[in-house]
């Protein structure tokens, strides 16, 4: 059996610290269960539209809340900067979501309007039934967000978008709803 030289002993811890190095830097690659369960939550928070949309219509409140949305975005802002999230781009994707519930609301008001529907008989308490619903989902979509981070123009990933995207919101929601639920996710070249 041949021996080999010291030195060629010594060449293996480096090599084994590009190789570490390497592993660590290149993040996994994204799973299409990542996706959907993206797409599922998104669906969760869309899903509170229509309990919002009936809250309004009995107190006559504004579809559109500012003030609440830019607080909850600076929140989102600051949480996603300790993920490793851009924060800005995350806002745009809070307000996305904010936009795409807004379009199930006033479609709604615009058909109960047409019907001149009466106040409905139970609607839900904001603060105390449907708000916490959304905050319960917010870090769940950061956490998603951040597993899927840096991943968003795979081709895998934009596949799986279009596909899921059609599968789980689709049956529920129009076209510019899913759009706008989903633009931040697009992979911008």
């Amino acid at each position: 059996m041949r021996r080999l030289p010291y030195r060629s002993f010594a060449v293996l811890p480096l090599i084994a610290t590009l190789l570490l190095t390497a592993c660590a830097t290149t993040p996994p690659p994204a799973a299409r269960s990542d996706v959907e369960q993206l797409l599922s939550l998104q669906k969760t928070r869309l899903d509170v539209a229509a309990p919002v949309a009936r809250s309004k219509w009995n107190s006559h409140a504004p579809i559109d809340d500012p003030a609440r949305e830019a607080v909850i975005l600076d929140d989102v802002a600051a949480r996603a900067q300790k993920l490793g999230l851009d924060a800005a781009w995350t806002r745009r994707f809070f307000q996305d979501q904010f936009e795409a519930g807004k379009i199930v609301q006033r479609d709604l008001h615009r058909q109960w309007r047409v019907e001149q529907r009466a106040p409905f008989a139970n609607p839900p308490d904001l603060a105390l039934q449907v708000r916490p619903v959304l905050d319960r989902l917010t870090p769940d979509l950061l956490a998603a967000l951040a597993r899927l981070n840096g991943h968003w123009c795979e081709p895998a990933v934009q596949r799986d978008l279009a596909e899921l995207d059609a599968e789980i919101l689709g049956a529920d929601y129009a076209p510019a709803v899913r759009e706008r639920a989903t633009e931040a996710l697009r992979c911008q070249r």
